[in-house]
């Protein structure tokens, strides 16, 4: 099978097919630099960077599974103060929200045979949303709605998302595609590692914030643990998975007296990137983690995938 992935970004979707053993052969995102990554780890697709609302669909190759996850913040719980505090937010939130119409706009152009798109459960709520799934019936597809948590998954990232599975022809059985243990985020830190921003620092020199919330991790979880910048965590054990991986780095590595950073490989590694996968030198760590924070955990794609392609 031959796949397209509309909104790309670092291409979570896209290595997801590669896992699964299908065969990339278009890819598009609105930011250089996603568009840079993606390029980089698919080097054998047809890249296109633009707003996709602008996007002339006649132009794609021939492809047989779309894949789209469409800007997510209009929609998503952590979104929703900034929509509140900014009419400047909102505005740029709202644009966000009429992405999944490039989708719809795609498929009458291509009508290619299967299509999955990934979002927020919250996008559960949007009042479009019954027009959008009727936009789908109307063009001749069956829709089957199905929630993951990436954790369940293959991914050690307790990540709850929704995807919306459409095919042309027959209907779709997406059930017991979760594990019944999850996947724990231990393996994914490279202790003997420096990590790519500070380094480590010494938890006696960090500020009263840091160090109460330590100390609180250390109670639950020992001497090594991770922790999220978020007042009163109760830290991560190593046998469990790490909490939401945003586009902020907020997870640090604790082992003992001293802290540092999740690195930009730790942190794909819990977005369930194989370490196979690029990260571009002259990529920061911010852009990284807001690139990966973004992306769609590829195990759980490729177990969809596998499912679609039967």
């Amino acid at each position: 099978m031959r796949v397209a992935d509309q909104f790309a970004g670092f291409g979570g979707f896209s290595t997801g097919a590669d896992l699964a053993g299908l065969s990339v052969v278009w890819a598009a995102n609105h930011n250089p630099t996603a568009v840079y990554v993606h390029q980089t780890n698919h080097p054998g697709a047809i890249h296109l960077c633009q707003d996709l609302h602008q996007a002339n669909w006649h132009d794609m190759p021939q492809f047989d599974l779309l894949l789209a996850g469409p800007s997510c913040p209009g929609f998503s719980s952590a979104g929703q103060p900034g929509r509140a505090r900014s009419a400047e937010v909102r505005k740029k939130h709202d644009d966000m929200r009429a992405d999944p119409w490039a989708v719809i706009s795609c498929v009458e152009v291509t009508r290619p045979p299967a299509v999955i798109v990934e979002n927020v459960p919250l996008i559960r709520s949007w009042p479009l949303l019954p027009s959008w799934l009727d936009a789908f019936t109307r063009l001749g597809y069956t829709v089957t709605i199905e929630n993951l948590l990436a954790s369940r998954c293959g991914a050690p990232q307790r990540r709850n998302r929704v995807f919306f599975s459409a095919v042309r022809h027959g209907s779709l059985d997406l059930r017991n595609l979760e594990d019944d243990t999850e996947t724990p985020i231990g393996p994914c830190i490279d202790w003997d590692s420096a990590g790519d921003g500070k380094g480590w620092l010494e938890v006696g020199a960090a500020s009263d914030v840091i160090k109460a919330r330590i100390a609180k991790g250390r109670r639950n979880h020992g001497r090594r643990f991770l922790t999220q910048h978020v007042t009163g965590h109760r830290g991560v054990g190593l046998d469990e998975p790490i909490r939401t991986i945003t586009t902020k780095a907020q997870w640090n590595v604790v082992d003992g007296d001293r802290y540092r950073s999740l690195s930009k490989r730790e942190t794909a590694r819990a977005m369930g990137f194989p370490d196979s996968f690029v990260i571009p030198a002259d990529v920061t760590k911010e852009q990284a983690v807001r690139g990966l924070g973004n992306a769609v955990p590829p195990p759980m794609a490729r177990r969809l995938i596998e499912r679609i392609a039967g």
